[in-house]
């Protein structure tokens, strides 16, 4: 469930998210704490100031999840997030990347499609893996002590 999904608590996922807001009222259900700090304390009130802004600046029910939402991540086109994280590894900033999309499931597309493709034009993410183990893929050294099997071979 998005942002917006959360707010109105309602399964928003079959909405056109170019479309405006739901004309529904906010589902306001007592919190039980598994939403976190994204639960809203209330929501009828964040509705109405969405809606109201909504209204002066015509945005759909995406611009003003974007416009208003949450303020976390990277906002940009994949070639500009990939120039820009490219940078931070290039500088030593990062070793490497969690990506979550806003939007769910088509932001994973996204991020597969046109971001990813992106980042390896630029050498900053694999374009295949040629370890067996993802201590290889990652560079990592063995262990310093290993053990023995029964019959006699070591253990990874």
């Amino acid at each position: 469930m998005g942002v917006a999904g959360l707010l109105w608590g309602l399964d928003l996922s079959d909405r056109d998210a170019d479309g405006p807001l739901p004309k529904e009222d906010p589902v306001v259900a007592e919190n039980d704490g598994s939403f976190g700090a994204r639960r809203v304390t209330d929501p009828r009130t964040v509705v109405a100031e969405w809606r109201e802004k909504a209204e002066a600046h015509g945005w759909s029910l995406r611009e003003t999840v974007i416009a208003l939402g949450p303020q976390r991540g990277h906002v940009g086109t994949p070639a500009g997030l990939a120039d820009r994280f490219a940078h931070w590894v290039r500088h030593g900033a990062v070793a490497g990347f969690n990506v979550t999309p806003y939007l769910i499931p088509d932001g994973l597309d996204d991020i597969v499609d046109l971001l990813v493709p992106e980042l390896q034009e630029r050498g900053v993410y694999p374009t295949r893996y040629t370890g067996r183990t993802l201590r290889d893929h990652l560079g990592l050294r063995e262990p310093l002590t290993h053990r023995s099997t029964t019959d006699g071979r070591q253990a990874g």
